[in-house]
């Protein structure tokens, strides 16, 4: 956007047919805006196109003005079968170019423009350190119980069988000295290669919980446990929303991906043995179970206050704002005595971790 004067933009929907194409044309400009053409869609339905002039300032004020405008857009849409579909931003200078399309369905509103939403952009608070300390580790070995129960060999990752899996547990369990390449080789290139899951994902989470309650692990260590367990538990949602366009796009249930359901299942089933340590581990990794937790409601429900606690041990970091939002977003009266803390203050309800395996 280097240059440009004023944002203006496209809308895009597709709606099923003529006629949802008319009505929701119709009443998009209503709403405000300007001009709004469809035509028939080369996959089928029909494509609905908003015209918004703005001007919009060209800032994160104003890019945030015209998504919200969007989004609204979108709601009409909907209400008509519709589905949004792109559209562009482009500099008000192109305005003439645009007002020369012309379609079948063709609109002009009496509106200049469709409400502009108020914005305003709050400075994301400092990250805080987070103390590994104290450690009450002690050095030692784990056996991990059941490791050569699982039928290793006939499962698969990444790069096909899976039978070098329980030599790299047990360069883990041992207390190798390549700590931080062996877990990358473990999950980054086999077991969650490129974010999929796989046959093996789920059968090696139980071993990192058997790590971490050891109590040999250094806190550092620990931690990067925990977060490839939140990493993993993570797939499904992620998967979830990264494919939701595609699905719609195609026709498509939306489904999540291979095996992630059955890791989600299996980092939930370990959440519950790890928030039995909440007292004992230090804040650092207080913080990644805390958002651990939330990533499985009922068991993030049941820490709250544990969780809440931490948020006002945190109070005015990134951390302490992200255990909030975590909290938020948590079903039932937990959301609501946060008293919509999110909405108060115009964010989306997303957790992010300032933190990476290793880092």
């Amino acid at each position: 956007m280097a240059g440009w004067s004023a944002i203006a933009g496209m809308h895009d929907f597709v709606v099923p047919d003529e006629a949802a194409a008319q009505a929701s044309a119709e009443e998009l400009a209503a709403y405000g805006f300007p001009r709004v053409l469809a035509r028939p869609h080369p996959d089928g339905g029909w494509l609905v196109m908003a015209l918004d002039e703005g001007p919009y300032p060209v800032d994160t004020v104003g890019r945030r003005q015209i998504e919200a405008v969007s989004r609204e857009a979108a709601v009409i849409a909907r209400a008509h079968g519709g589905r949004p579909s792109g559209g562009g931003r482009f500099d008000v200078s192109r305005i003439a170019e645009h007002r020369a399309w012309t379609a079948p369905i063709k609109v002009i509103g009496t509106k200049a423009r469709p409400p502009v939403p108020e914005v305003t952009v709050v400075p994301a608070p400092p990250l805080g350190p987070l103390a590994l300390t104290p450690d009450f580790s002690a050095p030692g070995t784990v056996e991990l119980t059941g490791l050569d129960d699982v039928p290793w060999a006939d499962l698969e990752h990444a790069h096909g069988s899976a039978d070098d899996i329980p030599d790299l547990l047990r360069e883990l369990a041992g207390g190798t000295q390549e700590w931080d390449g062996v877990l990358d080789e473990l999950f980054g290139d086999d077991l969650l290669h490129q974010g999929d899951c796989y046959e093996a994902t789920a059968p090696a989470l139980p071993f990192l919980t058997e790590l971490i309650v050891a109590d040999v692990v250094p806190a550092r260590q620990r931690r990067d446990l925990y977060l490839w367990l939140m990493v993993a538990g993570g797939r499904r949602n992620d998967n979830l929303v990264g494919f939701a366009e595609l699905a719609r796009d195609e026709g498509e249930t939306l489904q999540p991906g291979a095996w992630t359901e059955e890791v989600f299942r299996t980092v939930g089933d370990q959440v519950p043995v790890l928030l039995d340590r909440w007292d004992a581990e230090p804040q650092g990794i207080r913080f990644v179970l805390a958002v651990l937790a939330a990533q499985h409601p009922g068991h993030g429900v049941r820490a709250a206050d544990r969780i809440a606690a931490l948020a006002a041990e945190l109070d005015g970091t990134q951390q302490g704002a992200y255990l909030r939002l975590a909290l938020d977003v948590l079903p039932g009266e937990v959301g609501d005595a946060v008293g919509g803390w999110a909405a108060e203050r115009g964010v989306v309800p997303v957790v992010i971790v300032g933190v990476q395996p290793g880092g």
